[in-house]
């Protein structure tokens, strides 16, 4: 194999597949990347076995057709530090040559022929998405997801997919995210099993619709208990998780409201922060508490002392407290950026609380007790 690559575009491609990569695997060969080019056009692949990514790499004038295996680390070092436009890059059996304008180097590299295979999907039948809706459904969503690892129907984005409106939904058994969003389904595409999409394989999609313009279509399918989404940059393989997800829509309160208040996002945020300065984990939580014309914050810690912070609302109802995680908060509140503003509904201290905003997205969150304060 002969080509000659743009170091630029070749270095952020290797950089989007070297965090497919394991760090140390018992397989060596996964840390490396493997380059294919055929008929002009190359395309690099990366897998840990549970995430596959295939990537189609820019600007790049196959001399000669072939492959070979990228040492991912050493690769990315090497195309950040050269300085070079072009670089020429050359498989010599067990070697690989980068070659700049004033410099040469070597590495060993395994038989590219022992890489695991790298699934690609030609897509007929699929859901269609714009970039910009995929991305902020996943995002919007995935923060709430179980970290632990103890149940695992609960460790990533749930999926359901519709003719038109599309669910996702995220949650650790204490708070529940979930947004809606348009998708439009081609070819029949009906998935059989749940579609509970890792955090891992969410984080890669994400980075590869970071790089698609906002209006991009994307198509996503499941096939087999494996989720594909492809883009013009990049086909994102991984497996689902092996599980069913919850009955989420029952968690939802079904009486009316005790208190309803549209609050602003910017000042709701820093009210928060500021309040929970001192807060510690043995007095975890902020107390809310509203009443007419305002809302007042406050926390305690063993070692920090107290807050109170006062924050001015539109709301004349009857005056009710309730006690919520911060970090729960502020994770939501950072999703919605600064501008705008979100419903808060509140049906009792141990019920739980939502909060809403106006584009379909939803935010349940557990309270906690108000005695330990």
């Amino acid at each position: 194999m002969k080509v000659v690559a743009q170091r630029e575009s070749l270095a952020e491609m290797v950089q989007l597949a070297q965090a497919v990569c394991p760090g140390r695997s018992a397989r060596p060969i996964l840390e490396n990347l493997l380059l294919e080019c055929r008929d002009g056009t190359g395309v690099l692949m990366a897998t840990d076995l549970e995430v596959g990514l295939r990537l189609h790499v820019p600007e790049l004038e196959v001399e000669v057709p072939g492959t070979t295996l990228l040492p991912a680390r050493t690769m990315l070092a090497l195309l950040r530090e050269l300085t070079d436009e072009e670089i020429r890059l050359e498989s010599q059996g067990d070697r690989l040559l980068v070659l700049g304008e004033k410099s040469e180097f070597q590495f060993p590299t395994p038989d590219a022929m022992e890489f695991p295979e790298v699934p690609d999907y030609q897509a007929e039948s699929y859901h269609a998405f714009t970039a910009r809706n995929l991305s902020e459904m996943l995002r919007r969503t995935e923060y709430a997801v179980e970290t632990e690892g103890t149940r695992f129907n609960l460790g990533g984005v749930y999926l359901e997919l519709g003719d038109e409106k599309v669910m996702a939904v995220g949650t650790d058994g204490r708070r529940l995210a979930c947004q809606e969003g348009q998708a439009r389904r081609v070819g029949g595409h009906r998935p059989s099993e749940d579609v509970i999409i890792p955090r891992r394989v969410v984080e890669i999609i994400q980075r590869i619709l970071s790089r698609e313009s906002d209006d991009q279509e994307v198509k996503l399918a499941v096939e087999d208990g494996k989720i594909f989404v492809i883009t013009p940059l990049a086909v994102v393989s991984g497996r689902l998780v092996d599980a069913r997800f919850p009955k989420w829509r029952e968690v939802f309160p079904k009486a009316p409201e005790k208190v309803r208040v549209d609050l602003p996002v910017r000042e709701f945020a820093s009210a928060t922060r500021q309040a929970s300065i001192v807060v510690d984990e043995k007095n975890p939580g902020i107390v809310y508490t509203f009443s007419s014309g305002k809302l007042v914050l406050s926390g305690r810690g063993a070692s920090h002392g107290e807050s109170r912070v006062e924050l001015p609302i539109g709301y004349d109802g009857e005056e009710a407290m309730v006690r919520l995680n911060q970090r729960f908060i502020l994770d939501f509140l950072k999703v919605l950026g600064d501008e705008g503003t979100f419903t808060l509904k509140i049906w009792s201290e141990e019920s739980p609380v939502l909060a809403e905003t106006s584009d379909g997205y939803a935010y349940l969150m557990m309270p906690l007790v108000l005695g330990n304060n």
